[in-house]
């Protein structure tokens, strides 16, 4: 057992008895417990220390306290959360069965009758927590449960509660809010307000990975991920699956729109348009139950509109995720072994800058005590031979990938940096830094310290105030 695991049993020995852990995720460590009052198998997730650190004992069960109102039949409800020991926790029932990601892992793209069946569930679901003005945010297969044949949506608002407890400073200790394969494009951008729109939008990525068995977008990094999520178009379902109907890809393509304001405006109207198409046999009908939409025109001006916005804010990286690599057998890496990968210059008029950086970032990691980084020499070939992730971890022996991108827009200039676990793409740690181009020379060596101040504190345990 260890030493986190054993003092968080011994906090909650009089509530909960700890039988193994289930899983890890971006935000929590999830537990099979036994609720010992009510004699009940539970899941019992901790948030992770740094972000429960971030937070304070105080702010979030409050926050989440309003997502434990929700009663639905397609809802996993919240038990109990609170605080013990330094550690945040939720309480959600054990669900006997497997998560709508292991059964597409085992068995690919459901039947197309099925697939229907759960997106209408998760969608209810979605229709009812909105109705009572609470978000997901985090809608993917690994929060979608299925008991028997019924889907249930898990960790409801959780990510919102998050969010709004934790504010600006979660980017700052590396906290997923959001899944970058699931995240809709004012999500990716970072905008401040986020609405029930982009909980529609994840629907139409689920329910494209439910029909193909692969989400609408492929990138071999987060930040690729974001990336298209903004400016890359979807194709439609039927090219990869012929048989699904044209109702059901146009629905689809319409949650997808980059611009809220071209999507379904409510999931009430998702519901019913799947429910149009149902049949009492439980098929779907052919028939195209979609509403027009807005003319190709202002369709085009919203696609340009977004990638305007993508451009000048730069691609806003949310962190989360473990800190260690598996590599070469069962040797572990760990990611204060790292590589600076060169630096990306989206809007290709800072070359000399983002080599000057690049050169900085490798010395300034390197000379950071605990830090081991890969020489620039060996990073520099994958400027002009990108590979993935995990090839790039294994060529270089490392256990984390430091990305960067640089925009300019007129006088400012937008830093985007992440540092990414490889085995699982999941963010340690990200942070974006604005300079004036008047000094920034002097900035730059501002944003060098910055960034291997931050890489130190949230991949070191001895630099991080919430090590246990």
């Amino acid at each position: 057992m260890t030493d986190i695991l054993a003092r968080l049993s011994t906090a909650l020995a009089d509530r909960y008895v700890i039988e193994h852990e289930l899983g890890a995720g971006g935000m929590a460590t999830v537990y099979l417990a036994h609720d010992v009052r009510h004699d009940r198998r539970v899941a019992l997730k901790v948030l992770r220390p740094e972000l429960a650190a971030t937070l304070g004992p105080d702010r979030f069960p409050r926050e989440i306290r309003i997502v434990a109102k929700l009663q639905h039949p397609h809802v996993l409800p919240l038990h109990d959360s609170g605080e013990t020991a330094g550690f945040l926790y939720y309480v959600m029932p054990y669900v006997d069965g497997e998560s709508l990601r292991q059964k597409l892992e085992r068995d690919g793209p459901m039947p197309v009758h099925d697939a229907v069946r759960v997106l209408r569930e998760v969608v209810d679901a979605l229709a009812y927590a909105h109705s009572h003005g609470v978000l997901h945010r985090d809608i993917k297969p690994d929060n979608v449960m299925l008991s028997g044949r019924h889907a249930l949506v898990t960790d409801f608002g959780v990510a919102k509660a998050v969010s709004d407890a934790g504010g600006e400073k979660l980017t700052t200790v590396g906290v997923a809010v959001g899944t970058p394969t699931y995240m809709s494009p004012e999500q990716a951008t970072g905008e401040s307000h986020i609405d029930h729109r982009s909980d529609i939008y994840a629907v139409g990525i689920l329910g494209y990975e439910l029909l193909t068995g692969k989400p609408p977008f492929a990138a071999q990094t987060a930040q690729a991920m974001l990336s298209a999520q903004v400016l890359e178009q979807p194709k439609p379902v039927t090219l990869a699956r012929p048989a699904v109907p044209d109702a059901l890809s146009d629905l689809l393509l319409r949650c997808l729109e980059k611009n809220p304001a071209d999507r379904w405006q409510s999931a009430e109207e998702v519901l019913h348009a799947l429910e149009a198409m149902a049949t009492p046999s439980g098929g779907i009908t052919p028939t195209n139950t979609r509403p027009l939409k807005a003319s190709d025109a202002r369709r085009k001006a919203a696609r340009r509109t977004w990638a305007m916005v993508a451009a000048a804010a730069g691609i806003l990286v949310i962190a989360g995720g473990g800190i260690t690599l598996a590599a070469r057998g069962d040797t572990a890496i760990g990611a204060n072994h790292l590589a600076v990968l060169p630096i990306q210059d989206i809007s290709g008029a800072d070359g000399q800058f983002v080599d000057a950086m690049h050169d900085q970032l490798i010395i300034a990691v390197g000379q950071t005590g605990g830090l081991t980084v890969a020489p620039r020499s060996a990073t520099m070939i994958y400027r002009s031979q990108p590979k993935p992730m995990m090839d790039v971890a294994r060529e270089l022996h490392v256990g984390a990938i430091l990305e960067a991108t640089v925009f300019r827009t007129g006088d400012r200039m937008r830093i985007n940096v992440q540092l990414t676990e490889p085995r699982t793409v999941r963010q340690i740690w990200s942070h974006s830094y604005e300079i004036n181009v008047s000094d920034v020379l002097g900035a730059q060596d501002s944003v060098v310290r910055q960034i291997a101040a931050g890489i130190r504190q949230a991949v070191l345990p001895s630099a991080s105030p919430s090590s246990p």
